[in-house]
């Protein structure tokens, strides 16, 4: 379960943290429809927050006791928050840079009980990195230090209860506090032990990745998709030697053992002319065509490929068509000139039929999920301004019902239940036992 932080792209060169999502998904939906632009259900939720919880402040032996913060509860909640919150119109104005206080980084789950948190503790533009870590379900938490320089870039992915790997990319400034490049270091941590201690490993070659690895989403290269795995026991990284001919590609990842690999892209790209929405055309853009699937049941050392007949799109940076993955049935979603296509497969992902289901939807951004039952969950738009709405499959998504707003398009299964990150403007989790009551998990937040 992904934790995204940017690591990895050039573009991490040019500031030391993200920017507000909101100002992300603006300006990324000029290259979220079909000619995009590269490298540019019922739902009972329970409160679990408030009065009555116990926060521990940070250790003192990291040697940084005289700036670093103290974990604190957050504000009492008189009511379960929305899934899809109103962001703060203050966010963007303040820029990347959070506020001392703030918390950042989207709650992961190794099962219902562990809990993390990748954040940052800010005093000017200087950031320490650091991780809050929860064995109860939220209701106390620690901090612990991450083995990284201030201001790195840390993508953090849970692969185990208590497995942890972080892709780190350095962000060093120069003399008038400019991020310098030319001296940056990518590396992996592992931990195996809740984040307490970290290690630094090594990104081994193989042919194919072992059928217990757990895949991860891995930004591509420029001349294609390279397929990372991680060990949940261990925390060792694999590559795969072999890449994926697809561009603009996406691994999914959060898929249990033997599940397979399963990656969304497309087959071909030209350079031509785009028309954007205010009317303007813009020249020299990579325009993507060819939504298709590749498959593979033995670690990557053979793939099938499918192409769907109409080039859908979920939207998002990479990938084409979002994908909801059963152990018998399947689903490519997305969007066509607005109007939402479904795609079943009862085979694996050997072969695609379109389904008889429709909704105008737009240009939004589509997720889409199945319920432990099968059922499939897609929800479009992710944040409050794109007014989101979320759809029901019937009879195996030949028909749509539109339900409440709430998790399970984007849930991941654990070992004893199912967590989802809060929206992009939350920093707090869901968990669910069954996959279809949900209760609110907030973060903790940082006081000096």
């Amino acid at each position: 379960m992904p934790e995204p932080d940017f690591a990895g792209l050039g573009q991490a060169a040019q500031a030391a943290f993200r920017p507000h999502f909101a100002e992300v998904e603006r300006r990324s939906r000029r290259r979220r429809r079909r000619t995009r632009a590269a490298g540019v259900a019922g739902l009972v939720a329970v409160v679990a927050v408030g009065a009555g919880l116990v926060w521990r402040g940070l250790p003192s032996d990291d040697g940084a006791a005289d700036r670093i913060g103290t974990l604190a509860p957050p504000g009492r909640l008189d009511r379960t928050p929305d899934f899809v919150p109103t962001p703060d119109p203050s966010a963007s104005a303040r820029g990347g840079t959070p506020a001392p206080s703030t918390v950042t980084g989207r709650m992961l789950a190794g099962d219902l009980r562990h809990l993390y948190l990748r954040y940052r503790d800010c005093q000017g533009d200087n950031c320490a990195i650091r991780l809050a870590a929860s064995v109860d379900g939220g209701a106390t938490w620690e901090s612990y230090p991450l083995p990284v320089p201030d201001n790195s870039g840390v993508h953090l992915r849970v692969v185990a209860p208590r497995t942890l790997v972080a892709e780190v990319e350095t962000r060093p400034r120069d003399a008038e506090g400019r991020i310098d490049i030319r001296r940056s270091e990518e590396f992996w941590l592992a931990s195996n032990d809740g984040g307490v201690n970290w290690r630094r490993t090594e990104l081994t070659e193989v042919a194919a990745v072992p059928e217990t690895f757990r895949p991860l989403a891995w930004v591509p290269n420029l001349d294609g998709l390279t397929v990372l795995a991680a060990d949940p026991t261990t925390g060792d990284v694999v590559r795969l030697a072999r890449k994926v001919p697809l561009h603009s590609a996406r691994v999914i990842e959060d898929m249990p053992a033997g599940a397979g690999l399963w990656v969304t892209g497309w087959t071909d790209r030209r350079v031509g002319s785009v028309r954007e929405p205010n009317g303007t055309v813009s020249e020299n853009k990579v325009i993507y065509s060819g939504s298709a699937i590749r498959v593979s049941r033995d670690g990557g050392r053979t793939w099938r490929q499918s192409v769907l007949p109409e080039d859908i799109l979920a939207g998002g940076n990479f990938g084409a068509a979002a994908l909801a993955i059963g152990d018998r049935v399947a689903y490519a979603v997305g969007q066509l000139d607005g109007e939402l296509r479904v795609y079943r497969s009862e085979d694996q992902g050997r072969n695609w039929r379109r389904t008889a289901a429709r909704a105008e939807v737009g240009d939004r951004m589509i997720q889409a999920g199945l319920r432990p039952d099968g059922t499939l969950l897609i929800q479009v738009g992710i944040l409050a301004g794109e007014n989101p709405v979320m759809f029901e499959g019937l009879d195996r998504g030949e028909r749509l019902r539109e339900v409440p707003v709430g998790p399970g398009a984007s849930a991941v299964a654990l070992p004893d239940g199912y967590a989802q990150p809060g929206n992009q403007d939350s920093s707090g989790g869901w968990l669910s036992e069954d996959g279809v009551r949900w209760r609110y998990v907030g973060p903790p937040t940082i006081r000096r």
